[in-house]
């Protein structure tokens, strides 16, 4: 975990930059969100299938960098849990009669994956109507793995059905790259303070997976994407 903190470090002077620029009459809004979200796998290794949708969620900063009237760069920093589940055959080590066997079978296994993201999009708002202003948004996505598990759900060809926990860090790539789309609107409270929801996509650019199957030797493929709804309190 060397390489995220550096961007502790530049989202911090990016953060107290904004109370300098603030000073200088460029329009800076900071804010904090939460955001449950629904995350899903997409293979792309034969024989694998996605098992659904998982819940999730995501707590984190906003940092709005207006450029003109109704056109800002967004940034922040979201830690940020996504789920996942698939379902395919492969051959697991299991205990049986105080020994390891390796058996072959049916396994649904759940990952679940805690990110840090640093997200850099173009926010395009409209006017205000009343107290209401709506925007969209997109662009891009880094998310830095900080911790991943994974349960097994094995059903053997022979044998009793076995849950199994455990870490998963060394199964998944450390960087997840994403195309980021959203919309919303803002409830204006006075000239400064506003409420933010907002609907958003994330659609992963790259594998977040590592290895291989065991009985196949596939190389193990898939995306991780997720949609969130966002609510927040923008200062």
């Amino acid at each position: 975990m060397r390489k995220p903190l550096p961007l502790f470090i530049a989202l911090l002077l990016f953060f107290t930059s904004g109370t300098i620029l603030g000073q200088t009459k460029i329009p800076v809004k900071l804010g904090l969100k939460i955001a449950p979200n629904v995350g899903w796998m997409n293979p792309g290794t034969k024989g694998y299938s996605s098992d659904g949708a998982r819940f999730g969620g995501t707590i984190g900063l906003i940092a709005d960098f207006y450029f003109s009237e109704n056109y800002a760069f967004s940034t922040g920093l979201n830690f940020q849990y996504i789920n996942g589940s698939l379902n395919y055959n492969d051959s697991l080590q299991v205990a049986e009669n105080n020994k390891y066997v390796v058996k072959y079978g049916a396994i649904t296994s759940t990952y679940k994956i805690l990110y840090l993201e640093i997200p850099l999009t173009v926010k395009m708002s409209t006017k205000v109507f009343g107290k209401m202003s709506y925007f969209g948004q997109i662009g891009f996505g880094t998310g830095f793995r900080l911790n991943a598990n994974k349960k097994d759900d094995f059903q053997p060809a022979v044998g009793e059905p076995q849950v199994l926990n455990y870490e998963f860090n060394e199964g998944t790539t450390l960087i997840r790259e994403s195309l980021l789309i959203g919309i919303g609107t803002e409830y204006h409270i006075d000239k400064t303070s506003r409420v933010l929801i907002g609907l958003s996509f994330s659609s992963s650019l790259n594998n977040v997976l590592k290895g291989t199957n065991y009985s196949t030797n596939e190389t193990l493929k898939s995306h991780l994407n997720y949609v969130e709804l966002n609510i927040g309190f923008i200062f």
